[in-house]
């Protein structure tokens, strides 16, 4: 048994190491209520932020964008799917930070912990896909194309930095794709659509925008000739979770959308879609570019896996068009003040996917060295979005991007030229460094020697 772990025990432990190699979290305000969730449900057995709001409020400038008061408490703006499952890795630590702590202590320790929770999600769910390509390619291939999803992909400078909801929500998709792939090969066992259907509803219950997974699992299920039983243990799950986020929703925000409404199908498709894929700000093949070869999945080559796989790759191909689309129709594709395509995090579960069942076309001379020619890359700019951003501080402008959107076409002045250019992100080995030699009080006095905060971010010209 230690012999066939001990593959998977090495993987997750390097890549924790690799995750946290920066010593820091790279988040944003979106993150911060998040971080704080689970502490409230350890600690105060709610999910209401009622205890670190009033302190928030006179030292977070964002604070009040952040949370939103309904029926006399308070509550984080974003879905709390994420945070839910995070808790338990809280835990340990939980139990020995007594419930008096003052709230400053507790929001640095919030931070700390985040971080951790944010790269053992990440880590487990390179775990978990490692396991579910052994299913679809070569054991070598599959290694290969875990390490590309792990450090190549948004899961390295995004997923693991912080707890967004990108994180626990890739490991809820992954876990989805194992559970339909097991289906697929058993059909006789219920549990495993059973279990697909959980996943799922997981997933959105995580982020209201996975939604575009369950389409995708019931076109899938149509194609394989699903049963009436069989749609009924995919949709029952998805049925209970959308019923429990929509009545969260309805009794914090008064609307089913929740507060995390994103101004879906407000902005324009077409300059979202190609804004994603190809601007030097935020485009996918600008920042991850080895994702073309998920294309290979659907040349003749590849015709015996997609046969094999039908299901799977359906449902991956067919969540990977519905969430950009859904990405691109928002307001705001771009994600505010971000590294890379963020909005578009979770799709890289479905083209690592897709990658893997066109292997009999990348195992090939030059699609290979291209492959890792481009792997390559992706890896440096990942590398530089964990160790280099926000140095340089190209969101912040002049002007922001989120008051002009249009520099996101600008290639002579774009985040991976201006983040390289600001040079590593060392503070954070400074801090860590005064803390060895001289505790917690040298390493709080070296953070306001270099006007770091663990809970603050730079303040937009302008804001209040």
């Amino acid at each position: 048994m230690l012999a066939r772990l001990r593959p998977y025990i090495l993987l997750f432990v390097g890549l924790s190491i690799v995750y946290h190699a920066n010593l820091r979290p790279v988040d944003s305000g979106d993150s911060l209520p998040a971080s704080l969730l689970p502490l409230a449900i350890l600690l105060d057995h709610t999910v209401t932020l009622d205890r670190f709001v009033p302190w928030l409020r006179a030292h977070v400038w964002y604070t009040n964008s952040v949370v939103d008061q309904a029926h006399g408490h308070f509550f984080s703006h974003f879905p709390i799917g994420g945070p839910l499952l995070a808790t338990p890795l809280y835990l340990p630590v939980a139990l020995f930070a007594p419930s008096h702590w003052d709230v400053a202590s507790l929001v640095t320790l919030a931070r700390i912990l985040a971080k951790f929770a944010a790269t053992t999600i990440a880590a487990m769910s390179a775990v978990l896909l490692l396991i579910l390509l052994k299913r679809i390619t070569t054991e070598r291939w599959a290694w290969w194309l875990t390490i590309v999803y792990a450090l190549g992909t948004e899961t390295w400078s995004i997923s693991s930095q912080a707890l967004w909801q990108e994180g626990p929500g890739e490991l809820a998709i992954i876990a989805c794709f194992y559970c339909l792939e097991r289906w697929t090969v058993d059909r006789a066992t219920a549990g495993w659509l059973w279990l697909c259907g959980a996943s799922a509803a997981m997933a959105l219950i995580v982020r209201p925008t996975n939604s575009a997974l369950a389409l995708a699992l019931v076109v899938a299920l149509i194609a394989a000739k699903g049963n009436r039983k069989e749609h009924l243990r995919l949709w029952i799950p998805l049925a209970v979770g959308g019923l429990l986020v929509a009545s969260y929703n309805l009794y914090v925000f008064q609307r089913p959308s929740g507060g995390y409404a994103m101004a879906i199908l407000s902005g324009s498709t077409l300059t979202g879609v190609a804004g994603l894929l190809l601007s030097p700000g935020r485009g996918l093949l600008i920042y991850t570019p080895v994702a073309v070869f998920a294309l290979c999945a659907f040349f003749p080559s590849a015709a015996v896996a997609r046969v094999r796989h039908k299901p799977l790759l359906m449902t991956a191909a067919l969540f990977i068009i519905l969430e950009l689309l859904t990405m691109a129709a928002s307001i705001r594709w771009w994600g505010g003040y971000t590294w890379g395509p963020r909005l578009l995090t979770e799709i890289a579960p479905a083209l690592i996917v897709l990658m893997a069942a066109g292997v009999a076309v990348m195992d090939r001379p030059w699609p290979r060295r291209a492959f890792a020619t481009l792997a390559l890359y992706s890896v440096l700019i990942q590398a530089e979005g964990a160790f280099f951003y926000p140095k340089g501080h190209w969101d912040a402008g002049p002007p922001s991007v989120d008051d002009a959107p249009g520099r996101l076409w600008d290639w002579r002045d774009n985040p991976i030229g201006r983040t390289l250019r600001g040079g590593l992100f060392w503070e954070s080995y400074a801090i860590v460094g005064a803390a060895f030699t001289g505790g917690i009080p040298a390493a709080r006095r070296r953070m306001r020697e270099v006007n770091v905060s663990p809970y603050e971010q730079a303040q937009p010209a302008g804001a209040h």
